[in-house]
């Protein structure tokens, strides 16, 4: 599929949450952008997912895209490199904070799927915290602005989570959410219009919610013990 806009997706080298989308997306005529030196194997990732997940390599999917490594997101490499690509619309793979002057080299908007009720529901815990209060698993997809979790949303999605054990439900998180990045691309790529509507978050009902801790998941992974 040969695209009508300049899309590049961004992440830590070898991140996973990036892998996975760019599984999805093969068709579709994207640049990958990587950032540092981070190994092919995270044994942290993996004790989480009960070594349930396994996205494909890098060295797999540089077969269908053309990855660009910067050092850092601080690198003024990095900067020209997005001022001379121009790309309309960017898609965050997994990476540190951005700063505004790389949000803002895509002209279009640099998109986050949060694997959370926005904006109800912010931070890195949001699918422990949906699950511990009994809601669905929703991802949004919004436009990164300077706040976390923060900016303007273009659609959410119920995702199809496994709950046959914590590991399951970690391991399943990003391989639905990946099915959300490509519906949300593939309707970019025929209009702008979930670009143009896109909704201003309710900062009044907005709640940022910390990591839900050790005590919490051990709680949770009885509850889905029982359950199974």
């Amino acid at each position: 599929m040969n695209s009508p806009q300049k899309i590049a997706l961004i992440m830590n080298q070898n991140c996973y949450s990036g892998r996975e989308y760019l599984s999805h997306l093969k068709d579709i005529d994207i640049d990958v952008i990587s950032i540092g030196k981070y190994p092919e194997f995270d044994k942290d990732e993996e004790k989480r997912c009960g070594n349930y997940w396994k996205p494909e390599t890098e060295e797999a999917l540089s077969q269908h895209f053309e990855f660009f490594n910067f050092e850092s997101l601080k690198s003024n490499e990095l900067e020209e490199f997005l001022l001379s690509k121009n790309y309309d619309i960017g898609i965050q793979g997994g990476t540190g904070i951005l700063r505004p002057n790389i949000i803002n080299l895509f002209k279009k908007g640099l998109l986050n799927f949060h694997p959370g009720d926005l904006p109800k529901y912010r931070g890195c815990s949001a699918p422990e915290w949906q699950l511990f209060d009994k809601k669905e698993i929703i991802c949004s997809a919004h436009i990164i602005d300077t706040g976390i979790d923060s900016g303007a949303i273009l659609a959410k999605k119920v995702l199809n989570i496994r709950l046959e054990s914590y590991e399951y439900f970690r391991a399943s998180i990003y391989p639905e959410v990946s099915k959300f990045v490509r519906e949300i691309i593939l309707s970019l790529l025929k209009s702008d219009i979930l670009i143009l509507n896109a909704i201003s978050q309710d900062e009044d009902i907005a709640i940022y919610r910390d990591y839900i801790g050790y005590d919490r998941i051990q709680e949770l992974k009885e509850i889905l013990k029982l359950g199974s």
